[in-house]
């Protein structure tokens, strides 16, 4: 394992003082096979309900995921339970991107002992089990096996004593999966996009979003006093529930979810993401404009993105009404907000990084699929 061994020095650098604003965190999008079809698709994507206690986004909708924590995701230890187990450094390469010009700095590069390729999809693996008690883990003869098309769990334990402990301490997700002799489905997990908050955000964090596809809908355990109720819905119904205000969703949620709506049949989904995922992600950062009453969030290869959104730390107001705003711009690719439960998305560029196109009509989703 040395070739991922990587000691740097103990002085703060820029890239950790960045971090310190940014908090690097990982997301999971949950895709689970379905036996019966809803508005076309033959799978539901996972949304948590975030309780009213949360810090972060309480009472909205949004897929499993929370917080880096070096100590517990990147400690030296996974490298010794990787090789006990008998992964070998080409296994754990087969998951680095670190050759891609695309790379975020510093979320996908501040490494320590490994890449954060493996790190962050540890952290994303580890928040799933401690949110919502999804348990994305492997045995030895399933990773000797190597079919990691699907995500593969586990549920004979005691989830609620384990899932109550890595709660409340994130290194006892290691104790975990050596306790049940099982290692992390990191070959499962497939990166889907990268997203940074806004300069101007209260709480900041930069995320990588990962995709697992799974063949049936797992049980769940809710950690109660980070989640309020799980809902198994397909992307075209998730936005039609947003849109009459049955659910609230984040605009990270609202563009990735009618992103998922282009494609109905779950199969076709994972190997889509699965070839994808090999081109990285463009670091995506909302910039914004306000048009009279209406909010537009600019995104990469908008005519009107700047060339350094983090300087945008305050929304640049525009005299001029949202369609003259649009047609001043040949290329566009932004969210634009009415409301918080009123946002469409205005897109005519390629997907970035070999990616889908957002769907930009949100109650016909199943029509405008292109698998």
């Amino acid at each position: 394992m040395e070739q991922y061994y990587i000691q740097i020095g103990t002085s703060m650098t820029s890239h950790d003082q960045c971090e310190k604003i940014y908090r690097p965190s990982a997301t999971i999008i949950i895709s689970a096979k379905s036996d019966a079809t809803e508005r076309g698709y033959n799978y539901r994507i996972l949304l948590a309900k975030r309780s009213y206690k949360t810090a972060f986004a309480p009472e909205h909708y949004v897929f499993p995921g929370g917080v880096f924590d070096a100590k517990a995701d990147e400690s030296i230890e996974w490298l010794e339970h990787f090789a006990n187990y008998g992964v070998s450094d080409k296994d754990l390469h087969s998951l680095c991107l670190e050759h891609l010009p695309n790379r975020p700095t510093p979320l996908m590069t501040n490494k320590k002992y490994f890449s954060r390729d493996i790190s962050l999809r540890i952290t994303a693996i580890r928040e799933a089990f401690e949110e919502v008690g999804l348990l994305l883990c492997i045995t030895k003869e399933q990773f000797n096996g190597g079919k990691f098309g699907c995500g593969h769990f586990v549920d004979n334990f005691d989830k609620v004593l384990w899932q109550k402990r890595v709660h409340n301490n994130s290194m006892e997700f290691l104790n975990l999966c050596k306790y049940l002799n099982v290692i992390p489905d990191l070959w499962s997990l497939h990166e889907w996009s990268i997203w940074r908050s806004p300069p101007a955000a209260l709480k900041k964090y930069d995320t990588v979003l990962y995709f697992v596809a799974l063949d049936r809908l797992p049980t769940l355990v809710l950690e109660p006093s980070e989640v309020e109720k799980e809902l198994w819905v397909s992307p075209a119904s998730a936005l039609n529930m947003f849109k009459s205000r049955n659910i609230w969703l984040p605009p990270l949620q609202f563009y990735e979810i009618s992103r998922l709506t282009n494609i109905l049949d779950w199969s076709k989904l994972r190997d889509f993401v699965k070839k994808r995922s090999s081109y990285g992600s463009t670091l995506l950062v909302l910039a914004y404009y306000r048009c009279n009453d209406i909010l537009v969030g600019t995104l990469p290869n908008d005519d009107f993105y700047p060339k350094e959104p983090m300087d945008n730390r305050e929304t640049v107001v525009v005299e001029e009404t949202p369609s003259e705003f649009h047609n001043k711009a040949k290329y566009l690719h932004r969210i634009v907000y009415k409301d918080m439960h009123d946002m469409s998305i205005i897109c005519n560029i390629p997907g970035l990084d070999g990616h889908l196109r957002p769907n930009q009509r949100l109650a016909e989703g199943n029509e405008k699929s292109k698998l």
